[in-house]
């Protein structure tokens, strides 16, 4: 069996590629021989270097082209019509494919799937279903599509190999320093860190940590802001070093999505928030914007939701100041974490699709 798994972001290697290529990794154990649609090898490389998995696949240069380019809907069939399942990364729009099963995954919560709607409607003939990373995304696509060919697929952690270690006063954020699609707000959490340095002083240290692709001057400017506090900046860290930072911080934050209406602009939101899990499963308590899909893998048993800078830094202090409270939430985090699991991914999958 041949699948194709067509994802035009790939080379940006965040939390949406990571769910990509595991997804694909399942297609693998599945007994399907898996091509990638891209232009060269090393974008595989350099995921396994970033998400300490790997990927033995087949990189399909041609594949990568011949949807790269205009091509007639007969060339398309014929092309298509070769695999067995296709699973396709939507940009926004529909693809017309014609493999015997065709997966159409929305990563993004767009408020419209562009393209005229009686076109639409006739390639959702061809689409066996709609792959959703949340509830959040899946709200705002099925507004303007069926709503019974969709499923909501959460994005696998690995959380076996992610595990508590020995603990420091670290509160630590991770997120892409140069996000595509949306702002991380590294900004807001150091002017929080700071208001909260000089509401209360303490040893504790925040280390922020991500990817960044582009423009160097985002780091410096953040630096700049950071100034003299206690903030320690890691960039392009590799997924072993990401795994000894997750290991020894006690409390994670994430801000994505900060200023925004969730309504009006849900793609500058969190769709779903793989790293606040990762972070969860190592036992740090999350203190996380409440928006996105952050609202889904954060409960009040088991971390906090804010809306304010004013809320994030009491809820911080709440727990800096109260250690028992801390591995409360701590033990109760690491337990729901499990519920994202690549075996929960992996039981999903087979159920509704495979």
């Amino acid at each position: 069996m041949r699948a194709l798994i067509v994802d035009p972001y790939l080379d940006t290697l965040g939390g949406g590629e990571r769910y990509v290529l595991s997804f694909a990794r399942n297609l693998k154990e599945q007994g399907y021989e898996v091509e990638i649609a891209w232009d060269n090898k090393d974008v595989l490389s350099k995921a396994e270097d970033r998400f300490g998995l790997k990927f033995p696949f087949i990189v399909n240069s041609r594949a990568h082209q011949f949807f790269s380019s205009q091509s007639s809907l007969i060339k398309r069939f014929f092309f298509t019509r070769q695999y067995d399942l296709i699973f396709w990364v939507s940009d926004g729009s529909l693809p017309f494919l014609f493999s015997r099963k065709n997966l159409v995954h929305f990563q993004v919560p767009f408020k419209k799937v562009s393209g005229n709607c009686f076109i639409n409607r006739l390639k959702m003939v061809f689409i066996s279903k709609l792959v959703y990373n949340s509830d959040f995304t899946r709200q705002f696509i099925e507004y303007s599509l069926p709503k019974k060919k969709g499923f909501t697929l959460y994005p696998p952690i690995d959380t076996s190999s992610i595990k508590p270690g020995k603990k420091e006063n670290i509160i630590l954020s991770v997120g892409r320093f140069d996000s595509p699609s949306h702002s991380k707000r590294q900004d807001i959490l150091i002017k929080a860190f700071k208001q909260m340095q000089t509401k209360q002083k303490n040893d504790y240290r925040l280390v922020i940590a991500g990817g960044l692709k582009g423009d160097h001057k985002i780091i410096k400017n953040l630096k700049k802001q950071a100034g003299k506090s206690n903030i320690d900046f890691k960039v392009n860290v590799s997924f072993k070093d990401l795994l000894k930072l997750f290991s020894s911080a006690k409390i994670f934050w994430h801000a994505a999505g900060y200023g925004v209406n969730e309504m009006e602009y849900p793609d500058k939101m969190e769709h779903f928030g793989m790293t606040t899990v990762e972070a969860m499963s190592a036992g740090l308590v999350p203190v996380v914007i409440n928006k996105g899909g952050q609202k889904e893998t954060v409960t009040p048993e088991t971390g906090f939701l804010w809306d304010s800078i004013d809320q994030l830094i009491k809820q911080t202090l709440d727990l800096i100041n109260s250690e028992k409270d801390r591995q409360i939430f701590s033990k109760k985090a690491q337990e729901r974490s499990k519920l994202f699991s690549l075996k929960s991914f992996s039981t999903r999958l087979k159920r509704n699709v495979l």
